[in-house]
């Protein structure tokens, strides 16, 4: 008992006590938590960088739309050369030049030709766009609420992204781990085969059995550590660092608590929380602001405007001066039915927009269900894996002392060991299974962020 008992300590490698592997070429440097990879993406994403450009923009369309409210003011500088009489005439009026001698028949009719030099200040205000303004801007401001939400939507996929990225190293390190402990067992029972074949009491093909099953680990392993440096690739991929970036995490894989445990609570928090919901919210409402603005086509603008005008021969010479003040209403009474056109084209967008927003409420429902039932099917996995890797390792300290003492098979002894391999791999993938599954409830409710881990 006591050469079974060792032979199972270099065997048995608990799963929730793996400890992380060093990457290569890592040193010193600092462990990687999840915590950390997530304040990295956050601050990195391109996707991010992206969306926060989008509300950036948004944002200068409401100041845009905000200055439909404020005067417009334009400065102009023009030159003017010609012989036409009316321009001439009118030139030399606006320029405080007029003379009777002006009014010979010959000067009226053959001017010769004119300079004028016009400097203007001119100011427009608007006093009432039956609407528009109003409605303008507060079109801008559901878009830069949608914005704003597209922007909340990106960061907690970039959050899920981190998180899944995470656990599948912690995923592949496990089931490293779960290799290298199969292989140690492997060579245990190798070199007990040929104790065994040395003193005559089994015959050779146990021994290449045993080193057959221990070939087939090595092999195993070498594709666990490829699969262990892809997954790192891949995290780094999603944190914005270089691929070939080294990543070193030494927590274990281990079950994370749940913050929401009631299917109905879920859903709640999901249709008031999540931003793409809120997101088409925002569209829908701002589509129905754009049918408001589409019907104030119908309504009459008043304007008032007034300028300063400043004429010269020469543009050092002196000249004169002259404003003028005045209010303007325009009203269009027939376009051609195009503001017709433009409502009902606002409708239609309008209800689409309507119609895409109650299918992506039902659509959330359906991701909660889903996540909600991933949860609670990994949760049970964990229980009955936990199990049978209890039921393996007492199964293989029985096969190993029945064939130390010639009672049972090489054949059964490795099948027992290649369980026990089996049992912790379900194990090692029902706890990242499960953790994926509780971030990804979380994604789900639209609650992710970095406390949830």
């Amino acid at each position: 008992m006591n050469r079974s008992a060792g032979i199972l300590a270099v065997a048995v490698v608990t799963v929730l006590g793996f400890e992380a592997l060093p990457a290569r070429g890592q040193g010193t440097q600092e462990p990687l938590t999840l915590r950390r990879a997530i304040e990295i993406a956050l601050e990195r994403s391109p996707l991010l960088k992206a969306a926060g450009h989008e509300l950036e923009a948004a944002q200068a369309s409401v100041e845009r739309a905000r200055a439909g409210f404020l005067p417009r003011v334009d400065f102009g500088e023009s030159f003017t050369r010609s012989d036409n009489p009316v321009f001439a005439f009118s030139s030399k009026l606006n320029q405080g030049r007029f003379t009777q001698n002006d009014f010979a028949i010959d000067r009226l009719n053959a001017p010769g030709a004119t300079n004028n030099f016009r400097t203007s200040l001119s100011l427009s205000q608007p006093l009432w766009t039956g609407g528009k303004a109003t409605l303008g801007l507060l079109r801008a401001r559901l878009g830069r609420d949608a914005a704003a939400a597209g922007l909340d939507r990106q960061r907690h996929e970039v959050i899920f992204a981190v998180a899944r990225g995470y656990y599948a190293v912690q995923l592949a390190r496990s089931e490293l781990e779960v290799a290298r402990g199969a292989i140690g067992a492997a060579e245990s029972n190798r070199d007990l085969a040929r104790a065994r074949f040395a003193a005559g009491l089994v015959v050779e093909s146990d021994v290449l059995s045993a080193e057959v099953r221990l070939a087939t680990l090595r092999e195993q392993a070498i594709t666990a550590e490829g699969r262990l440096a892809l997954a790192g690739a891949a995290l780094n991929d999603v944190m914005g660092r270089p691929l070939d970036a080294p990543v070193e995490i030494d927590e274990p894989l281990r079950e994370r608590a749940e913050r929401h445990r009631g299917l109905a609570e879920v859903e709640a928090l999901a249709l008031d929380r999540r931003p793409d919901l809120r997101r088409l919210r925002s569209e829908e409402e701002a589509q129905a602001r754009a049918v408001d603005l589409a019907r104030a086509e119908f309504l009459p603008t008043l304007n008032a405007t007034g300028s300063y005008d400043v004429n010269r021969r020469d543009i050092v010479a002196n000249g004169q001066n002259s404003w003028f003040v005045g209010v303007a209403l325009q009203w269009n009474l027939f376009n051609g039915l195009a503001d017709r056109a433009r409502i009902a084209e606002a409708r239609a967008a309008l209800q689409r927009t309507r119609a895409l927003r109650e299918r992506a409420a039902s659509a959330v429902r359906l991701e909660v269900k889903e996540a909600f039932l991933a949860v609670s099917t990994a949760r049970e996995r964990i229980a009955v894996a936990r199990r049978a890797v209890a039921q393996a390792e007492a199964s293989l300290r029985l096969a190993q002392d029945r064939y130390a003492a010639g009672l049972t098979t090489i054949v059964n002894l490795l099948q027992t060991e290649s369980a026990l391999t089996q049992a912790r791999g379900n194990l090692t993938r029902a706890l990242h299974d499960y953790n994926l599954a509780v971030a990804g409830l979380e994604l789900a409710a639209g609650t992710i962020d970095q406390d949830a881990f």
